[in-house]
Order: C-alpha cells, then structure tokens, then sequence
C-alpha cells in the first residue's frame, strides 16, 4: 500500500485557517513529505470562495493545483503529484490535456490528473457555466481519454465539448497516462470503469469501497476493460495523536469537520454525518488505532491511501505527518 497526503492547493478556508497556504509552505510540504516517504502529493482544486466560508468573513487563498505542481516537481526528485481533483466542468479538455502532459514531462512521470465534479454547485454558477455537469463530466474525461492517447489527431463532438484534428505531441511519458476520477456516487463508478485508470472515493468505509469495486467491475465488463487495472485511491481524513482522545478532541473542533458537514448535500449526501460517523469513515486515534484501521484496507488490496491531516498550523500539520511516517507506515 502505498501513502499520500494532500497539501493545500485550494483547502485553506475549508481544512485549515487563512493563512496557512503560501508558496513557502507548499513547497516545505512537498519537500517533507518526500523525505519521509510518502508516495504522492495531492492537492485540489477552487476557483472562489464557498458561501459557507463568506459568511465567516474568510478570504481564503487558492493556488491552481497545475502550476503549483509543476514549481514543485522542480524542487523535488521522487514523490508524485495528483489533482484531487481538478473540477472537469470548469476546463477545457483540449488545454487540460496539453497542461497534463507538458507536466508529466517536467515532472519526469511523476503526475496523476485527477478530474471530478466539483462538491460546490454554486462555484460551477459563479464561474458562468450553465447545463449538466454530469453531462459535461462524461464528455470531458472521454474525451480526454482521446487527447492522451497515441492517436495521432484527434476529434470529439459532444453538447458541451468539441474540436476538430488536435494533434498532441509530444506524447506523454506515462502509459497509459494515469487519469483518475473522483467522487463517490454510481455514475462516478461507471466513468471510472469507462474511461479512467483510476477511482479516488473520499471518506468511504472500506465497506461501501468494496461494493463499489463490484459495480466497477461489473460496469467494465460490459465496456471489454480489464477493472483490476482500475487503481483505488481514497482520500481520507487523518487525525494522529499518542492520546486518541486528544485525537478527537482535535478532529471535532477543526475546520475540517466543518467542511465535511458543508458536503451534505453533494459528496457526503448518502450519509449520517454525525460526529460518530464520520471518525468511523476517517483515521482518528492513536498510531495503533489506525494501524489496526488500515490492515483490512491493505488485505482488500486498496492501492493508494492518501490523507488531509488535522492541523491548524504547518507544523501542526507537519508534526502529524512526521508521527504517521514514524509510528505507521513501516507496518505497512
């Protein structure tokens, strides 16, 4: 099994306070995570503010997740880079892809495009975009299927996207490149067995992850796709603290808790969202509570577990980092 963590691109305001993103604190983030062996850097992906942080009066920093990855792969030599997730209906696809690829070449094979829907309708609103998104979704992650490809043109007419004999070159260095979609509803299970290499459900029971698994497979059966190429990455929440008392104390007082409470009617809508439930879908307690935690996670054969951590400073949340590394992962 292999482990990440997400770094705020675009989760301040919504994980940490204002103030926590900089550019210098983005690049120690990436720097230690690499040092102490995680496998992958996520970082996600806003264009304004949500309605539910407005109201607090918080001005939030965000930092496009492409072009923040790209000054990081220059300044790191081994740990991987991921959108989790970059919001589909706000991209074009035929530049999407372009970014993708000149950035798996900078990066020397080490990024992983990670598109989804995006939790927050009202951003899509603000943006301008009108219509479907699951619509638009579907036509996105096809089509870019296509642009990253070997074909050597490359045309797609859809209601929302369409262009005509793109040629891309150069071609990317990772094949197949490593395109994963996120979220956690049936029609995401069905893109994913369609089109992508990769899933990425966020705070799912490993319960709910494994009938999830069957409808992959049962949709990428009927495509001719081979579903155990089909990477599972969960991103989960981490609270890590030698008293796990201490643990959930932290995790209930955080902006984190807040924010998965804002999800309810989008990403989180088909769950209980009482405190309970959400540290039984997440990794709150001591190291051995979730060591213990993540064994049948790894005896189920899930890829990539990656984790926001609780902190409402970098060193809090570095310090969370250093005690995972330390106490957890070399049991796995």
């Amino acid at each position: 099994m292999e482990f990440g963590v997400a770094i705020s691109t675009s989760r301040e305001g919504l994980f940490y306070p204002i103030g926590f993103a900089t550019p210098s604190s983005l690049v120690k983030m990436a720097k230690v995570a690499e040092e102490l062996g995680f496998e992958c850097v996520w970082g996600n992906d806003h264009l304004t503010t949500q309605s539910y942080i407005k109201k607090r009066g918080d001005h939030p920093n965000f930092f496009e997740p492409m072009i923040t990855f790209s000054y990081l792969s220059a300044v790191t030599s081994k740990v991987k880079f991921g959108t989790g997730v970059v919001v589909g209906p706000t991209r074009n696809p035929v530049i999407l892809a372009k970014q993708a690829i000149t950035l798996d070449h900078l990066a020397r094979g080490r990024f992983i495009l990670g598109v989804g829907l995006g939790a927050y309708r009202e951003e899509f609103e603000a943006f301008g975009g009108v219509g479907n998104r699951g619509v638009m979704l579907d036509e996105m992650v096809e089509s870019l299927t296509l642009l990253l490809s070997e074909k050597s043109t490359v045309s797609y007419e859809g209601k929302h996207f369409h262009f005509n004999d793109i040629e891309m070159f150069p071609k990317p260095l990772t094949k197949p490149f490593p395109l994963y979609v996120g979220g956690n509803s049936p029609e995401v299970l069905r893109r994913a067995a369609y089109y992508a290499t990769g899933w990425i459900p966020a705070s799912m029971s490993l319960d709910d992850i494994q009938r999830s698994r069957g409808k992959i497979e049962e949709f990428a059966h009927g495509r001719g796709r081979d579903s155990s190429k089909i990477v599972v990455a969960p991103e989960s929440i981490c609270g890590i603290d030698n008293d796990p008392r201490q643990a959930r104390r932290k995790f209930a007082k955080s902006l984190i808790f807040e924010h998965l409470l804002s999800l309810k009617k989008s990403t989180l809508k088909d769950i209980s969202l009482s405190e309970d439930e959400l540290i039984e879908r997440n990794f709150i307690g001591s190291p051995s509570n979730i060591i213990k935690k993540l064994e049948p996670y790894d005896k189920a054969g899930i890829d990539q577990m990656w984790f926001d951590f609780i902190g409402d400073t970098n060193s809090e949340v570095l310090g969370q980092m250093k005690l995972f590394a330390k106490e957890v992962m070399p049991s796995f």
